[in-house]
């Protein structure tokens, strides 16, 4: 009995299981078995909701932290974690305790399986939802920051007045003709650049990431710090191109970020 039951669990088999086998099996295998499959099918559902409504939302916040957004996916987790303690519990509570040495090895191998099965579920649900796409992100801010530098004017002469450098926040500058102040506003979006150099910077860089990943699985994380300063370069040197003007604080956060590294750099 427990050799037909594993064997066609192990390989997915859908629709029910033969009646022989069903036949053999105990009641409480049975309404274990069903009482499982019933979790399932209400992950199923809420993967098919996530599939349906999740890209829809994310491209639909205009917020840009996408609170909207996450509060929805924290609510498809929320039910997942509700179902898996659910099941948990119903496996600890009300069937081990009525189970014979067999069934319990039965009934573990069924929960073990399905326990896995709705943590990949919940763990996986959202990998093809693009949250944010920096990049499109990137090049509004710019495109608003372009217009707002090609129309800054002296308020006074009128003169086409020129940035030496990037500003992201509203900032007075004196015209170089008449000294007048003027105040240049770089837009609502280019505020937010600040926000997405890094992330930014780290998706340009996932080439650079994934060897150090690579090298410290290999060699560990006191020998792969090389691949690791090379990573933390490449990311800077996108930063310096993301937010010009900024590139004493991002030596900073280089430095930063070694001293980090170093610190907990441990042989395994």
């Amino acid at each position: 009995m427990w050799n037909v039951f594993n064997f066609k669990k192990m390989n997915g088999e859908e629709g029910g299981r033969d009646e022989h086998a069903r036949a053999n099996q105990t009641a409480l295998m049975q309404r274990a078995e069903t009482y499982f499959g019933k979790l399932e099918a209400r992950c199923e559902e809420i993967l098919v909701e996530v599939k349906e409504s999740a890209q829809l939302l994310a491209d639909a916040d205009t917020d840009p932290y996408k609170r909207s957004y996450l509060q929805f996916k924290s609510a498809i987790i929320a039910q997942f974690t509700s179902i898996i303690q659910k099941g948990s519990d119903t496996f600890q509570n009300q069937i081990m305790s009525k189970a014979n040495s067999l069934e319990m090895m039965q009934v573990s191998q069924l929960f073990n399986e399905w326990q896995s099965k709705v943590v990949g579920m919940m763990t996986h649900a959202f990998d093809d939802v693009m949250e944010r796409d920096l990049e499109k992100e990137y090049t509004e801010i710019m495109e608003e920051y372009e217009a707002a530098r090609n129309a800054f004017h002296c308020k006074q002469c009128g003169a086409k007045l020129q940035l030496a450098q990037f500003y992201f926040t509203a900032t007075y500058l004196t015209c170089e003709f008449c000294q007048t102040q003027n105040t240049f506003d770089p837009g609502s979006k280019a505020r937010m650049i600040e926000h997405i150099a890094r992330p930014l910077a780290e998706s340009r860089c996932k080439v650079e990431y994934e060897a150090y990943r690579y090298r410290k699985s290999e060699v560990g994380q006191k020998k792969a710090t090389a691949d690791y300063e090379k990573y933390v370069q490449a990311m800077i040197a996108q930063m310096d191109s993301i937010l010009p003007g900024m590139e004493e604080q991002h030596r900073n956060f280089y430095n930063r970020l070694m001293n980090d590294y170093n610190n907990w750099a441990v042989p395994w």
